[in-house]
């Protein structure tokens, strides 16, 4: 019985709260990113990122606007807590980032490279995810699950003001959303799992004080809804189509309007494996479908190599 117990543990604890805590590059959290787990479950997960894009690694749209080839390594810790009686996932995050850059309208190029702004953050469990023990979380029915999202970016990254773009951002941002999931299956077990799930947020920026040639540059909310449709094919293989939308981003430089919102619309696929002793692995692809005239279509390749203990 504890040899059956300890295999269902190490089953569960691969699904542990993958939570990407960043929407780097503007590429989402992923799927499955806000599953429940058991109290006491932690992850360390380290994901790889490229992307050519018009986006700054924070996911905000680039200002002055350019074409961004970006190489990131984010390196992300999640622990799972009881908070008033619901599964809540408090996570960090730190990416380093090599980025090169084409002005658009312009032949100019730039570039830099350096850590990232670091991103603290936590889901809170509202509905469908009381707190569990492993072995209460074995027996667990999935259903319907909603939970908050808050994500708060510090001004820790690299950043020169004399630089055309940076790595880091030189502001604060706040990211207020939902996590709402539902689940197709008897238990999130391994080879069990199906679901749907819907991310919708708002993320508010702080102002940049000291821009480039200029006192203060201000941006507007961006507005993100990411939707995932995922499957388990076997106990070790599992699937996800991917779609992400995002609007908004205006610019405003010392009080002229600089840069005007920016739509866009991605579409992507994930493959997921299972791998022993509580790894897990996610290869995603995703390209952009639809962007306004401001954007650049961009394209996506990320790995993220994941252990739960």
């Amino acid at each position: 019985m504890g040899k059956i117990l300890s295999g269902v543990c190490r089953s569960i604890l691969v699904l542990l709260v993958s939570v990407s805590g960043h929407a780097l590059a503007g590429v989402g959290d992923g799927p499955r990113a806000y599953q429940v787990a058991p109290v006491g479950s932690q992850r360390l997960s380290i994901m790889p990122i490229h992307q050519n894009s018009s986006f700054h690694i924070d996911g905000s749209p680039s200002e002055p606007s350019a074409r961004i080839k970006a190489d990131i390594l984010a390196m992300q810790y999640t622990h799972i807590l009881d908070v008033g009686g619901n599964t809540t996932g408090l996570f960090a995050v730190v990416p380093y980032a090599d980025i090169s850059a084409k002005l658009l309208d312009t032949k100019r190029e730039t570039g830099a490279s350096g850590v990232g702004d670091l991103v603290v953050g936590a889901i809170f469990g509202l509905t469908g995810a009381s707190a569990m023990t492993p072995k209460e979380f074995a027996a667990y029915k999935p259903g319907f699950t909603a939970g908050l999202l808050t994500k708060l970016t510090l001004p820790t990254g690299r950043y020169d003001e004399d630089n055309l773009l940076n790595i880091g951002t030189n502001r604060w941002a706040v990211q207020l959303g939902g996590a709402f999931s539902w689940y197709f299956g008897e238990s999130l077990t391994a080879g069990n799992n199906t679901s749907i799930e819907l991310t919708p947020a708002v993320t508010f920026y702080g102002d940049n004080d000291s821009p480039r040639n200029a006192d203060k540059m201000e941006q507007r909310p961006v507005y993100t809804l990411e939707a995932n449709a995922t499957h388990d094919f076997s106990s070790r293989y599992w699937g996800s189509i991917d779609a992400l939308y995002s609007i908004g981003g205006a610019t405003e430089t010392d009080g002229v309007k600089s840069q005007s919102d920016t739509e866009k619309f991605l579409l992507g696929a994930t493959v997921g494996m299972y791998l022993p002793h509580g790894y897990g692995l996610q290869l995603n692809y995703g390209k952009t479908l639809k962007v306004d005239s401001d954007g650049y279509k961009d394209h996506l390749i990320r790995i993220k190599l994941s252990k739960s203990f």
